[in-house]
């Protein structure tokens, strides 16, 4: 198992001090999948009220990297190659989810996509992000 994983596994959102500093919480990871869960507050907003977009994506990428990471060897990472997100909603409270699945592993790259929704796992969807990683060796 991929050391950060151990650490997500053991003492959850301090695992991670992006998590920390957002009040992000692991749900769960897996099978080339993981969700993570955060709460929306003002601090996050932008000017016009609403959760500025560089969050998404953060939580987007976040997630997609646990989902890699644990399917990834102990002796591996990940560097990304390409990200872009389509932002469809905004937000200004409550809970959003991100989503994230492998949908193409190769023995280098990875692709995979991440969902930000509202509410749950399986809510209305905010944004859609695709990336491609690269493996790395340490």
């Amino acid at each position: 198992m991929h050391p950060y994983v151990e650490k997500i596994a053991s003492i959850g959102s301090k695992a991670n001090p992006t998590f920390q500093t957002l009040g992000i919480e692991p749900v769960s990871w897996g099978e080339g999948k993981a969700v993570l869960r955060m709460t929306v507050t003002p601090q996050l907003h932008n000017g016009s009220g609403f959760l500025q977009g560089g969050f998404y994506v953060i939580l987007a990428d976040e997630a997609i990297a646990l989902a890699i990471l644990a399917t990834a060897g102990e002796d591996e990472g990940t560097a990304t190659i390409s990200e872009t997100t389509n932002f469809l909603r905004g937000v200004t409270d409550g809970e959003i989810y991100g989503v994230a699945a492998i949908t193409r592993k190769g023995r280098r790259i990875v692709f995979a996509e991440g969902e930000v929704r509202k509410g749950s796992p399986d809510g209305e969807l905010l944004s859609k992000t695709v990336v491609s990683y690269t493996m790395t060796r340490a």
